[in-house]
């Protein structure tokens, strides 16, 4: 279950597990805006476990209780049979709308779980979702 946002606008500090109907449910009605983005996320994660990604976070306004977000953000953690599905990897890699993606190994996706994605530009903590299979 995705918890309720705080008084800033953002999910509780940490990493909030849900599947891809629940991060809909939640993040993906409220505007045109919104539900334009989680198309684009749930294309997003189709692609990712076709390719082989172990992890996927989803972060950004996106996850926050802004009406109108800028973009969806997203870190996949891909491991060493990554990519099992090479078009799937292609269509990744092209970029997709709404999506700020980065593919990274485990060391790089502790940086984006543990400080990048763990606090907005003024250092308030905030959370993020990651998506079940």
């Amino acid at each position: 279950m995705i918890p309720q946002c705080n008084d800033d606008g953002y999910l509780p500090a940490g990493i909030h597990r849900a599947t891809l109907e629940e991060v809909a449910a939640r993040f993906g009605q409220e505007s045109e805006l919104r539900q334009a983005q989680i198309e684009s996320v749930r294309w997003l994660v189709d692609l990712a476990w076709r390719a082989g990604a172990q992890r996927i976070v989803v972060n950004g306004s996106f996850v926050t209780d802004k009406l109108e977000p800028n973009d969806v953000d997203c870190v996949l953690l891909i491991g060493a049979d990554f990519p099992r599905d090479a078009a799937a990897e292609a269509e990744l890699l092209a970029g997709l709308p709404f999506m700020n993606l980065e593919l990274v190994d485990p060391e790089g996706f502790q940086q984006f779980t543990e400080r990048t994605f763990a606090t907005d530009r003024d250092m308030v903590p905030k959370g993020m979702v990651e998506v079940s299979p």
